[in-house]
């Protein structure tokens, strides 16, 4: 394993026994603050203050170097000027110290110069092998072992949990610990990366899955610094149930411009990354709150059993709105198996209508034990993965009765006895007050507190995620295809034969050098046929007038071979011109090979021909991809049911599509790092077969190799 891909010891970073403040000053808001959620009864290690000066700080004397304190320190948290950084890692190394907390800012953020400074200091971390979280960071907390390397207002949580966050921005990690407080969510880690000098996020993600108290990771993303080891993480967590939820901003220009400015990062294609998350199982989301209450509600489901969902309220109206909203959610809701219908006949009242979602009438109201019967019967139905009922937990037993309670000790009594995960969700949203918190615990409610709408999308989540788990991850074939060159430029003739060489089926186009050889092959194809301009200097062909389609006779054909030239700019290197047979109107398709950025060489597949850009329908994938891989694009397109056959035509062999689409992308791999873009639009199919129409390759030059971090 590279150094690139290393796991990283963070044992005594996230739980040290010794900390040293550098900077430490009771002018210093930070240093105020860093060393109140330091003292005791928090930090039960030793805690030492260093300033340059020899001052007293905080009522204690400060050492004026790391290297005086003459004990082992195990982190050093950094609040001290931009240009005195460097400065600071080099005595904390000398003192044996072995990771650092860098607040101070200035660095990558500001731009050129911020960035070769930070490039420095890195340097010289990593020559005195001093990991460094940072800088422009706020610190971490971890709850669970008491320990508050935080440079912010810190709030002791009434208990540590199993969710852990790990967040770019500082702010947002602030906000992301007030979300968890207000939902009686609680967390494990709060950790801010910065800027990622030196460790990123991924590095607290890999040691994360490995803490088996953690039971979700919840990250927030600007950039992806390192994607090679983002997909390493998503394989280890998919491997060990570990849920990854993220929330990365970069749909937007203006998102992109504020990552860079805030973090020096680049956001990349946002396209990209979608498709990123969902080959490797990582959970998407747009919002603070969605990332806090899926993270959570994954980690208490687990993965789901196959199967829909069952919804139940004593409102029928709460009914309605919940089958709209789970639909959006994309959550099936399974018809009741007749054993479910005729035992929920003998609880509930006749006037009762038995189906999903269920109402358990206002009859609820005068004997409370309805909830329990109704959903013991509901779990019990194989068709649901999980069930949920609606029931508003109160803020206090003050604004409460003893009605109420008893409905929620039946739901909590239900929910325990069941075999698969049946949720208590709040028809709307609200914080959770500590006393209701009291309340859910006292009869062990599992307590969805997001409300109807953000709840069910979270579930719908969960759904996805738990059939992503339940695949597995299946072992790829290989890409059978070694490495490849092409003769460079590289016309659309080219393309055609190296494609045909490979094992994709391309149309019979003839490459001619004058109007007579046209005409010949024109005739020996038979029928109408297509004239373009063959040149590896141009690209879109038809923008220049370099197209003819149903060209039909030898006066036509001599016709379009001249027309097709004429608009060729004069330094463009002309072939001559292609003539194919026309092919009757079908299924096309696009399916291109390019070259992202972050994450290197990415399959689309989608509708092509006149349709790409005004529809979008695509799917994208990373290579390399196996067959089942492309079967798994194409039924994912929204224009999928075309497939199936329409108005008499053939039904699609997707299994044979997939085969060679799969060889395209083995293709564009043996292609190499200079592969720009391999783009065949369009790819028309029908019935068992399929041929490529047209064809472009775009090599670049050599990329410079990554040095390892």
């Amino acid at each position: 394993m590279s150094r690139l891909h290393a796991p990283r010891d963070l044992t005594s970073l996230l739980a040290p026994r010794s900390v040293a403040v550098i900077g430490a000053s009771d002018r210093s808001r930070w240093s105020q603050v860093a060393f109140a959620n330091l003292s005791p009864p928090g930090f039960s290690g030793t805690l030492h203050l260093v300033n340059r000066r020899g001052a007293v700080a905080h009522g204690r004397p400060c050492a004026v170097s790391c290297a005086q304190i003459g004990a082992p320190v195990d982190v050093g948290v950094v609040m001290v000027p931009t240009d005195a950084v460097a400065a600071a890692i080099e005595d904390l190394a000398a003192a044996g110290g072995r990771h650092a907390v860098i607040l101070s800012s200035g660095f990558a953020e500001l731009g050129e110069s911020g960035r070769l400074e930070q490039d420095r200091i890195a340097a010289i971390a990593r020559e005195a092998g001093v990991s460094v979280l940072g800088p422009n960071s706020l610190g971490l907390v971890n709850y669970l072992d008491g320990v508050a390397l935080w440079t912010a207002p810190y709030r002791k949580p009434q208990r540590p949990g199993t969710i852990a966050v790990v967040s770019h921005s500082g702010q947002v990690a602030y906000h992301l610990a007030n979300v968890a407080r207000h939902q009686g969510v609680a967390l494990s880690h709060l950790v801010t990366t910065g800027n990622e000098m030196d460790l990123d996020a991924t590095d607290f993600v890999a040691h994360l899955i490995a803490d088996d108290r953690v039971r979700a990771i919840a990250l927030y993303l600007e950039t992806v610094r390192r994607p090679e080891r983002f997909v390493q993480v998503a394989r280890q967590a998919g491997a060990a149930g570990m849920p990854l939820v993220v929330l990365k901003i970069g749909a937007s220009e203006a998102s992109a411009r504020t990552a860079q400015a805030h973090t020096g990062a680049l956001v990349g294609d946002d396209r990209a990354f979608d498709a990123m998350c969902e080959q490797y199982g990582v959970v998407r989301v747009h919002a603070l709150e969605d990332l806090v209450i899926t993270a959570d509600l994954i980690a208490r489901t687990g993965v789901l059993r196959p199967g829909g969902l069952g919804l139940m309220s004593n409102s029928g109206g709460i009914c309605g709105i919940a089958a709209d909203a789970a639909a959006k959610a994309g959550l099936p809701l399974p018809q009741l198996s007749p054993a479910t219908v005729g035992a929920l006949g003998e609880v509930l009242p006749d006037y009762a209508t038995c189906q999903n979602p269920l109402d358990i009438t206002g009859a609820a109201a005068a004997d409370r034990a309805l909830f329990e019967h109704t959903l013991r019967v509901l779990a019990a139905d194989r068709a649901f993965g999980a069930v949920v009922c609606f029931g508003d937990l109160p803020a206090s037993r003050a604004e409460s009765d003893e009605s109420l309670l008893a409905g929620l000790m039946h739901m909590g009594r239900a929910a325990q006895a069941a075999d698969i995960p049946v949720l208590v969700m709040n028809c709307v949203q609200r914080d959770v007050t500590p006393e209701g918190q009291e309340i859910a615990a006292e009869y062990r409610l599992p307590l969805v507190a997001a409300g109807l709408d953000r709840g069910l999308a979270a579930l719908g989540r969960a759904f996805r995620w738990s059939q992503f788990q339940r695949g597995g991850q299946r072992p790829r074939e290989a890409a059978r295809v070694g490495s490849v060159q092409v003769p460079l430029p590289c016309s659309e003739h080219t393309v055609l034969q190296l494609l045909r060489t490979h094992g994709v089926p391309v149309v019979p186009a003839v490459l001619a050098g004058s109007a007579q050889e046209a005409v010949d092959a024109a005739q020996r194809l038979g029928g109408a046929v297509a004239v373009k301009i063959c040149s590896p200097d141009i690209a879109h062909k038809s923008e220049i007038g370099g197209v003819a389609l149903d060209v039909r006779g030898p006066d036509a054909v001599r016709e379009a071979y001249a027309r097709v030239l004429a608009g060729a700019p004069p330094q463009a290197r002309v072939e001559g011109v292609l003539v194919a047979p026309m092919r009757p109107r079908g299924l096309e398709l696009i399916v291109g090979v390019s070259r992202d950025p972050t994450w290197g060489p990415m399959l689309v597949v989608g509708l092509g021909g006149i349709w790409v850009e005004t529809l979008q329908d695509v799917a994208l994938r990373q290579l390399p991809v196996d067959a089942q891989d492309v079967a798994e694009m194409l039924q994912g397109l929204k224009a999928a049911a075309l497939f199936r056959g329409s108005r008499g035509a053939q039904p699609v062999d997707i299994a044979a599509l997939a085969r060679t689409i799969a060889r395209i992308g083995d293709l564009a791999l043996a292609l190499g790092p200079r592969l720009e873009a391999l783009e065949i639009n369009p790819l028309r199919v029908e019935g068992n077969g399929c041929e490529a129409l047209d064809a472009l390759l775009v090599i670049g030059a050599q990329p410079p190799e990554e040095e390892p971090r």
